[in-house]
């Protein structure tokens, strides 16, 4: 299973591939990889992109590279994926910070570094043990998770017929469930989101396509939640699942709101007992509004959905889909940590919007009934008045 991964271009530097000869393998290896099954993250002004792109063109004798980089920038399967980067910043740092930057905004889930940016890092103290060499990231702390992973899981050859069968259909509902998800409309709002903060976009049309965005939130976070317990009791019985267990338990630490308190906040609403959100999103100024934005297009939970319709397209195997079950549980940590961010935000999407026409008139005739003497009823008046008993269904 690939990473996804933020390239520091100095990693292409000329002098390693002339004096040591496993560096171009190391780096062919690399980008196979991230064709096969990767992802390559780059800022969305393809500022870290071009200096790669260069620097490999830069010697007519790593043709194989050059094929390999052609290959991949075609994107016909999705590998690069852009992280929205505010212009302001990109222009003002180093190609090093840069990536460092987008590395931390993505949360992907390495940074390829050359061995003298390495070193800056360290004496920075930015460094972390998910920063590595061109020729080390097969060792990285996420391939040895999924490697783990796997040995532990039952081989299909041990399993009885009945529990093959049971397997086969619970992979069958798993993957047509795990397709609806993935194709929810907050993943192509978060796209045009990214674009209009990249084209700088007023904060009127931002404001517009964030409605969107929240609404599609609260339909993923109606679908998720209702699986929750569920999901949450396969992360917890699963050892190979142990550093997603800790920031489950920071989750649910940090909560403080309950379940119907967090339902109401997508709404706009609050219930009494739960804490209301400090920030007022209609609140914030300009720049804080376009902040947050950029804050919510990078979640990583953007990043594991193209994972997760990446290894949907490898093939339908029991195999595949345990290895989807993996990506899957991760993907809902995420969700988690979306909802505990948003826990903090108080924000209405229906919030100026204009009331159709027809609308106000319905209200200012009822408003003339009750001031002229009108009568109203309740639900259960009404209910007595025609025979119907009610019934409360969860």
């Amino acid at each position: 299973m690939g990473v996804s991964a933020v390239l520091d271009p100095s990693a292409f530097n000329e002098t390693y591939f002339t004096f040591n000869k496993t560096h171009r393998i190391d780096a062919e290896d690399f980008l196979k990889s991230i064709e096969r099954d990767g992802l390559l993250i780059v800022d969305s002004g393809k500022k870290l992109q071009d200096a790669f792109v260069k620097r490999v063109y830069s010697v007519p004798a790593w043709k194989q590279s050059q094929i390999l980089v052609e290959e991949l920038l075609k994107n016909r399967r999705k590998r690069v994926v852009e992280c929205c980067v505010l212009s302001n910043y990109t222009s003002s740092r180093n190609i090093l910070d840069l990536a460092y930057h987008v590395r931390t905004v993505s949360q992907a889930d390495t940074l390829i570094v050359s061995s003298e940016s390495l070193k800056t890092l360290k004496s920075d103290q930015r460094y972390d043990e998910d920063i590595v060499l061109l020729s080390g990231h097969h060792d990285s702390d996420f391939e040895k998770f999924y490697q783990r992973y796997y040995d532990r899981s039952e081989s299909i050859d041990i399993l009885s017929q009945s529990e093959i069968e049971d397997t086969i259909i619970y992979s069958a509902q798993f993957s047509n469930w795990l397709a609806f998800i993935v194709n929810e409309e907050i993943f192509a709002s978060r796209e045009k989101l990214v674009t209009l903060l990249e084209r700088e976009s007023s904060y009127e049309v931002l404001e517009q396509e964030f409605r969107e965005f929240f609404n599609g939130y609260y339909a993923l976070a109606l679908e998720l939640e209702e699986h929750e317990e569920s999901i949450l009791r396969v992360i917890k019985e699963t050892d190979a699942l142990a550093y997603l267990k800790y920031r489950v338990s920071a989750v649910e630490a940090q909560r403080k709101s309950s379940p119907l308190g967090r339902e109401a906040r997508r709404m706009g609403m609050s219930i009494h007992g739960d804490p209301i959100p400090e920030i007022k999103v209609a609140a914030l100024s300009p720049d804080e509004f376009r902040t947050l934005m950029h804050t919510l297009g990078n979640w990583r939970l953007f990043v594991l959905r193209e994972r997760l319709v990446r290894l949907m397209e490898t093939d339908d195997s029991i195999e595949m889909v345990e290895r989807l079950r993996a990506e899957f549980c991760e993907f809902f940590v995420c969700y988690l940590e979306l909802e505990l961010f948003l826990e903090n935000y108080d924000y209405d999407p229906d919030e100026g919007l204009e009331l159709r026409p027809e609308f106000i008139e319905e209200l200012e005739r009822e408003d003339e009934y009750i001031q002229s003497g009108g009568k109203m009823f309740t639900l259960e008046e009404v209910a007595k008045e025609l025979g119907v008993k009610l019934e409360c269904v969860s």
